[in-house]
């Protein structure tokens, strides 16, 4: 009989089909009929077979990286009997095992499933109609509440307990819920052997007392003895690999006895309430999770066409542990997205660490990367831990990694390698588990080609690549940031949140050329508001006319002493005349300097040497002109 799995894993859902008596599962390049997309397993992963009775039977391959789990608990190495449609937990892959009937002349005769439910009374009619109710039931139910009450009054139907009690955990140290039935529908609390729940839940195993009296151990427990309790069973409601809670029956009739057969039947009703429950949960964490990174991450809503693949690769990188290397233009927010990848990574309780590359001098680059030993050189007082070490658990980004000198290049490169870093002056080597993300701006191809970067970090960086997307390619987004940048405004600067934006404002904004991008539309938003002193921002208040004419007479290549030269056209001659000197100075300089960097291909220390001053000095000049982030 055919075996129809449904599997979701990173790649998304399929369908596959088997037609084996037996088959694999695996991981990546394991060769097995079936393979999942996880990141962390390779190999055999687990067994699936049909016995000659055509039921479905799993076992787990020891020494995977993690446990298998199913509803009622862990998939050990040996076969264990499996039910129809239940799934299977491998990592963060879900695996449904269904029946899939063959097709063809041949095929069984079909029969209508109410030739199933016997003659009235019929034990097994009985019982067998109570759980075909119960499955509907919880089909269209919503809430765990209801989901509790049909398992509850199946229970009761379909085994002589005469009392059920349930007991859910919410989880997030919110406390628990329980829920009462006893025959025939009272709801009322009743007292419960708290002794046999709580083995339940310390050993996450079943308990069963067919017979009280016969058991010398329960028959002294105090909640028995006042209770009357003559048997009782309890079973964990697990699902997803989580304990949700318990479910305990019990009879308080004289001799009453609960035999394996509502063993059995109480296990079946837990399996399928801790489904229902644990699917509810697992979109609901679903849900609130896209809803919380679209929220925190601004970054990655959009409208813009030209951004779906940059979302979706973001998407996509994060859960993987694999080094991302992001590339684009200064000030369209590669540290933004950098955090994105961590916070919706494994890692986002870790760490997140920022390291500027281009804003450390050379000589203590190594230093704060790695960390330093006392008296490793003068001013070294103390030891000092690294950047690398800070990351432990989380995440480092290396922003503009272009910048970095070449020598240093190397031992980023055996970080990368071996994830092991040695302080200077220390011998020592310390492993650090960290994710490292990195970013620039350059053309690293080039640089690969001069010399002036290792091509083998090169391509050990590039195990993933984002390309961002400058502003003037994603202005339908403009509002959205316009719209943040405002909220954040006014929040520093105290003013009221209801502060709004004249929508010739957004028309102006779209015109601009934003060479600075995000970063620019940010620091412009910020000074409109403060010039608008809480009230609504209009054109006039963005104070781009002054900057854009400073762009058009660098452009323009004007002399100083030039006035006439120095207005572009199309620039009332009237703006261009209120030009100071000064301005037109520090107009020539900012275009010096984008030159002298464009010569030296990005190379900080090639381009200060083009322009004539310290590498330090020029630095500072970059970042005074908005060139480079600080």
């Amino acid at each position: 009989m055919p075996v129809l799995l449904e599997i979701t894993d990173r790649s998304g859902f399929q369908q596959i089909e088997i037609a084996v008596e037996s088959f694999w599962v695996g991981g990546q390049k394991s060769g097995c009929e079936v393979t999942l997309d996880l990141p962390s397993a390779q190999g055999r992963l687990l067994e699936v077979a049909v016995d000659s009775q055509g039921r479905l039977r799993v076992r787990a391959e020891p020494g995977l990286p993690f446990p298998v789990r199913c509803a009622t608990g862990t998939v050990g190495a040996r076969f264990e009997h499996f039910l129809d449609g239940d799934v299977l937990n491998l990592g963060p892959a879900l695996v449904k095992l269904r029946f899939q009937a063959e097709v063809g002349e041949d095929r069984a005769q079909e029969l209508d499933p109410a030739m199933l439910a016997l003659a009235p009374g019929s034990p097994v009619g009985a019982w067998y109609q109570t759980f075909m109710d119960m499955a509907d039931h919880l089909e269209g139910l919503k809430t765990p509440e209801r989901m509790v009450e049909a398992a509850m009054v199946a229970v009761v139907r379909a085994t002589g307990a005469d009392r059920v009690y349930v007991v859910l955990d919410h989880g997030d140290g919110d406390g628990e819920e329980s829920f009462f039935l006893s025959r025939p529908e009272d709801r009322k609390p009743f007292r419960v052997s708290r002794s046999v729940v709580n083995q339940v839940r310390e050993t996450n195993r079943v308990v069963h007392v067919p017979l009280a009296a016969a058991d010398p151990i329960v028959r002294n427990y105090q909640s028995v003895r006042s209770e009357g309790i003559s048997a009782a069973v309890a079973l964990p409601v697990q699902s997803l690999g989580k304990v949700l809670g318990v479910i305990y029956a019990d009879c308080t009739r004289d001799g009453a006895v609960l035999a394996a057969e509502d063993l059995q039947r109480v296990a079946f009703v837990s399996r399928m309430l801790a489904s229902a429950i644990g699917n509810r949960v697992l979109v609901k964490s679903l849900l609130v999770r896209e809803t919380a990174a679209a929220a925190t991450h601004y970054a990655l809503v959009t409208s813009a066409p030209s951004c779906a693949e940059m979302v979706q690769r973001v998407k996509l990188y994060a859960p993987a542990d694999y080094t991302v290397l992001l590339r684009g233009e200064t000030g369209t927010g590669k540290e933004v997205i950098a955090r994105a990848l961590h916070d919706l990574s494994r890692r986002a309780k870790g760490p997140f660490v920022p390291v500027n590359c281009a804003a450390i001098p050379e000589q203590l680059m190594e230093s704060m990367l790695f960390g330093h030993e006392k008296g490793a050189f003068t001013g070294a007082q103390a030891a000092r831990r690294g950047h690398f070490e800070e990351a432990h658990g989380g995440t480092i980004f290396l922003d503009e990694i272009g910048d970095m000198a070449h020598e240093l290049q190397a031992k980023i490169l055996r970080v990368l390698q071996d994830r092991v870093v040695t302080p200077v002056g220390g011998r020592r080597p310390t492993k650090v588990d960290v994710r490292i993300l990195a970013a620039t701006h350059q053309d690293l191809e080039t640089m690969v080609r001069s010399g002036r970067f290792r091509e083998d970090l090169y391509y050990r960086l590039r195990e993933l690549e984002i390309v961002l997307t400058p502003l003037r390619d994603r202005l339908a987004d403009l509002g959205l940031f316009c719209e943040r940048f405002l909220a954040e405004a006014a929040e520093e600067l105290g003013y009221p949140e209801s502060q709004r934006i004249h929508p010739d404002t957004i028309g102006r904004l779209q015109k601009h050329p934003w060479r600075g991008n995000i970063r620019e539309l940010r620091h412009a938003i910020k000074g409109a508001a403060l010039r608008a002193a809480g009230g609504m921002l209009l054109p006039s208040h963005l104070d781009l006319d002054r900057y854009e004419l400073h762009l058009a007479a660098a452009a323009a290549g004007s002399a100083v002493l030039n006035v006439a030269a120095s207005v572009p056209s199309g620039v009332p001659a009237e703006v261009g005349n209120s030009l100071t000197w000064k301005e037109r100075l520090e107009a020539q300089e900012k275009d010096a300097l984008q030159r002298s960097m464009e010569a030296a291909g990005g190379n900080l220390t090639r381009a200060a040497e083009l322009f004539g001053v310290p590498r330090t000095t020029y630095r500072e000049k970059l970042i005074r002109y908005g060139l480079l982030q600080p």
